[in-house]
């Protein structure tokens, strides 16, 4: 099972799929790609591994364990 936390304004939603599950699949790809037109960030990570473990994707994998999306950040 996959998973992908979305941390933003609202707080952290989760959402999940079944690698066995096409439909729960779809769904989860069209929300990533969703997000990727919303500039968000999404990073793939081991489920349990720690953040410095994390390492920025640009395409769904149904095999990630986590996805996590954080906003760009501006500084400057």
């Amino acid at each position: 099972m996959g998973m992908m936390r979305i941390l933003d304004e609202t707080g952290d939603t989760t959402i999940t799929w079944a690698v066995d599950d096409p439909a729960t699949i779809a769904e989860a790809e069209a929300l990533f790609a969703r997000l990727v037109q919303e500039r968000k960030i999404p990073f793939a990570r081991a489920a349990g591994a720690p953040a410095d473990a994390a390492e920025k994707i640009s395409a769904f994998d149904p095999n990630v364990e986590e996805i996590v999306w954080v906003r760009p950040i501006a500084g400057g």
